[in-house]
């Protein structure tokens, strides 16, 4: 399945104008779509509209601010919903018009276009936005700061393997949090259950190669971990088992768990992986 969006677009002057008008909320909206390509009425919500007395009460300021900036084509919204319990407005998938786009688009950047989006695709990348938004919203109990977020394509590493190719590492997410005692530093990957084990294995394998560059070490002081979000317990133990059976990885930079144990592995990453030996791994002091 696939869903057309529209083309649409605004003069230099419009544009102008439409700057101007916007607050500082409404630029942070924008710049996060941009990171994002698209997000959930909800997501947008606990990002930017967290300080209100209730969700509902947040929930109808973010839709108010949504529909004025749809009013002025700066975002556009998918007519599919997202599945669950939603209904309504919050259940909507935002995304940036074309005018949006020329708005956040970084200078000398190539113009995103939008085309024929899968279903697949969308999908995943809403299931990225949702593990960012956990992190805000873990962020904001205290468990830790953020201090860095990268977003593919910021989030990806391009090298060069000991035999000399030329590979790009493509984490979803590249993550650095702190508090008072550790930096922590994470590399995200969200499977939704779509690619087999050995391509699961194989991506593995890269951030091995990575790692034997050392270039993640002098950036970072350590290497990052790599945490696999699952969708199942059943498929992180067939992902662990054929991580801890390949001579090839060292299992202990890797940690495997269910999408909803996001917050926490983040809270103990060592004590959560009962086969993980503490070796500094993700974490400097």
């Amino acid at each position: 399945m696939t869903m057309r969006l529209p083309r649409t677009g605004a003069g230099p002057s419009k544009l102008l104008l439409l700057r101007s008008e916007l607050s500082p909320r409404d630029d942070d909206i924008l710049t996060f779509l941009n990171r994002h390509r698209y997000a959930t009425t909800t997501q947008l919500r606990d990002v930017f509209f967290a300080e209100h007395a209730t969700p509902t009460a947040g929930t109808r300021a973010c839709i108010r601010v949504l529909h004025r900036l749809l009013h002025n084509r700066l975002v556009a919204r998918l007519e599919r919903r997202v599945g669950g319990t939603s209904r309504g407005s919050d259940a909507s998938i935002w995304y940036l018009d074309a005018p949006g786009e020329r708005l956040t688009r970084p200078e000398g950047a190539r113009r995103r276009r939008f085309a024929a989006v899968s279903t697949p695709f969308l999908t995943h990348t809403l299931a990225v936005t949702e593990a960012h938004v956990t992190l805000i919203r873990q962020a904001r109990t205290g468990a830790f700061a953020i201090e860095c977020i990268d977003v593919e394509p910021d989030s990806w590493r391009p090298f060069l393997t000991r035999a000399g190719a030329s590979t790009i590492l493509k984490p979803d997410l590249y993550a650095h949090l702190a508090t008072p005692d550790f930096d922590d530093h994470w590399y995200l990957e969200v499977d939704l259950g779509t690619e087999s084990i050995p391509v699961l294995l194989a991506k593995s394998r890269t951030y091995a190669a990575y790692k034997a560059t050392g270039r993640a070490q002098a950036a970072h002081g350590v290497f990052p971990r790599v945490l696999w979000l699952l969708p199942t317990k059943a498929r992180v133990d067939r992902l662990r088992a054929a991580i801890q059976a390949a001579p090839e990885l060292d299992d202990r930079l890797f940690v495997c768990a269910t999408t909803e144990q996001l917050t926490t592995v983040l809270d103990d990453p060592d004590a959560f992986d009962a086969g993980a030996v503490d070796t500094g791994g993700g974490r400097t002091s």
